[in-house]
């Protein structure tokens, strides 16, 4: 019998990894409102890519968490503003079993999950994949990247995440199942937050403001208090990652790429700005370190946080 999965955020993200795991033969159960309940319910999921187009309908598609019922797995994928609000409505797809495999952005989701459900029942994750929500039902991918990496929040059997991964791989995303996921997310953080603070406050892509030596030098500090948040937090998080990361921003990532935070900004949308920067900012103060690029970042987007100010 097919493990159950269901996805709590039918984004760009979430979106995907609904199609992938649906075609990998889980039965896929999918938790969506408004316009987007309605196509996923009828046409089911479209992803446009440099390969085509790949449609894939679910076993069920509801707004009621408990007609849906309780899953085997549920991967969490909503933005980090909707994070409390998703967590609470979903607990009737939650059993005392239920793996909460999570692939938001930042900190403030995975502590969220952990202080709701419980350490044991959630796995933290990361993924690199480039896509964007072109229309309800519609996902394009900007790139192919696929990387993923996901495991257990304390330690623990992770023969799940291993059948998870390698049905994923199988369907042609590069997943990776890990004992311990936290360096790996830290990692990504080091740079995450200060990529959605830079393209965010510039109003720009990264080629548009890597190549200015002010420009990186704000980064690289950025990153520095990234790296000391986690090392006070407990994490391996030492400063040649930001230094590596800076030099990898400048040469290797494609200009054109922008935060989701950046796309979300230019479209007069809410922001993430509290799970990613905010956190970050609250977090360091709780651990008596200082923050200033952080700190002048938040303050300056604090007033798009809710979206476009209406003025």
């Amino acid at each position: 019998m097919a493990r159950k999965i269901g996805i709590v955020g039918a984004g760009a993200i979430g979106g995907y990894f609904a199609a992938q795991l649906a075609e990998s033969g889980y039965e896929v159960v999918v938790l969506a409102r408004g316009k987007n309940r309605d196509v996923l319910s009828t046409d089911g999921i479209t992803i446009t890519s440099e390969k085509g187009e790949q449609t894939v309908k679910f076993a069920a598609v509801s707004d009621s968490p408990a007609e849906l019922g309780v899953c085997d797995v549920v991967f969490f994928v909503v933005k980090g503003q909707d994070t409390d609000q998703a967590a609470a409505d979903m607990r009737p797809m939650i059993g005392p079993k239920t793996e909460i495999i999570s692939l938001q952005n930042g900190f403030y989701g995975i502590e969220h999950l952990v202080a709701t459900y419980g350490a044991e029942q959630v796995s933290p994750g990361i993924t690199y994949i480039p896509a964007v929500v072109q229309a309800p039902g519609r996902i394009y991918r900007t790139g192919q990247n696929t990387r993923t990496v996901f495991g257990p929040y304390t330690p623990r059997d992770i023969t799940l995440h291993e059948e998870l991964a390698a049905a994923l791989q199988k369907a042609g995303t590069d997943v990776r199942a890990k004992v311990e996921p936290m360096r790996e997310i830290w990692a990504k953080y080091v740079v995450l937050a200060p990529f959605h603070a830079m393209c965010s406050l510039t109003r720009l892509p990264v080629g548009g403001w890597i190549i200015h030596p002010e420009m990186r030098d704000i980064y690289f500090r950025a990153m520095k208090e990234v790296c000391a948040l986690g090392r006070a937090k407990g994490a391996d998080v030492p400063d040649s990652i930001a230094e590596k990361q800076v030099q990898y921003s400048q040469t290797v990532t494609n200009p054109k790429t922008r935060a989701s935070m950046f796309e979300d900004l230019d479209r007069g949308k809410p922001l993430e700005l509290e799970p990613i920067i905010g956190w970050l900012c609250r977090e360091s103060e709780k651990h008596g370190l200082e923050s200033p690029v952080h700190d002048m970042a938040y303050a300056i987007l604090r007033p798009y946080r809710d979206g476009r100010p209406d003025i």
